[in-house]
């Protein structure tokens, strides 16, 4: 990854509180957002995705919601991402969406309902 991309998350997390890490293993790339939920009450609760791919998928990207309590999974096409570099890049919006759903109260919430 280049250092530059690193600089990005780093500015991206500070700009949007929004905690990431980024993990190119060998054969798959693995990005890890925790979106804080903010209310007047709760600044510390965090929902957690996981956005999975690889360079041989051709654009198709795993998304893990609460994946350390859920198997549940959504598929999607991101276009075309020949490194982790891109990979990072698309993420932001991305998450920024998960963001916004969140705050709104739209996105799913893990509580009673999780398996």
């Amino acid at each position: 990854m280049f250092e530059a991309t690193r600089e990005h998350i780093k500015k991206f997390e500070d700009d949007h509180e929004v905690y990431m890490s980024a993990d190119d293993k060998e054969s798959y790339w693995i990005i890890t957002a925790r979106i804080p939920k903010k209310t007047s009450e709760v600044h510390h609760t965090h929902r957690m995705v996981r956005y999975v791919s690889a360079r041989s998928e051709g654009g198709t990207v795993l998304v893990l919601h609460h994946p350390e309590v859920s198997e549940s999974y959504t598929v999607e096409d991101w276009g075309t991402m020949d490194t982790i570099d891109d990979f990072v890049e698309k993420s932001f919006k991305r998450i920024l969406e998960d963001k916004e759903e969140y705050d709104r109260g739209s996105a799913d919430e893990c509580g009673t309902g999780c398996p």
